[in-house]
């Protein structure tokens, strides 16, 4: 017997969790080549199952939704959203009615630390990139000649 969608879920977050602590602190290779490996080993599992596609594309949905806010800013209400699409396409990926199913408690930690977790990490880099814009222009602007275009 196989991991069970709970476990795969369970890993796979645990996966992206350390591929966020490499691209965070890149140069460590281990937190990123460990959580690569997690996240493969969490969704093999979950390729034997009867998968619901709507699930499938509610999650996508939420991921897209998180993407956007590294390009620009969003409202408030849009990280609430796609977390709740990534909790509703957790809760409906296995299509099996019995005990292999994703049951709620896993697909509301681990959908709102990968949503809202997501969130916050795309905001600092968001607000790192316009810092480092607004640096560069402040540095244009107080020393001439020292910055050329």
């Amino acid at each position: 017997m196989g991991l069970s969608p709970d476990g795969s879920v369970l890993l796979f977050t645990l996966g992206v969790l350390l591929i966020y602590v490499e691209l965070n602190r890149p140069g460590s290779i281990l937190p990123g080549a460990v959580g690569l490996l997690l996240a493969l080993l969490a969704v093999a599992p979950l390729l034997h199952q009867r998968l619901n596609p709507v699930a499938g594309l509610a999650i996508a949905g939420g991921v897209l939704l998180l993407g956007r806010g590294l390009r620009r800013s969003t409202s408030a209400i849009t990280p609430v959203v796609a977390t709740i699409c990534l909790v509703a396409g957790l809760l409906a990926l296995v299509r099996d009615g019995g005990s292999a199913r994703v049951h709620a408690g896993a697909a509301v930690v681990c959908g709102g630390v990968l949503g809202l977790g997501t969130w916050m990490l795309t905001r600092i880099a968001r607000r790192a990139r316009l810092n480092k814009g607004l640096d560069l222009e402040r540095a244009r602007t107080s020393r001439p000649g020292a910055f050329k275009s």
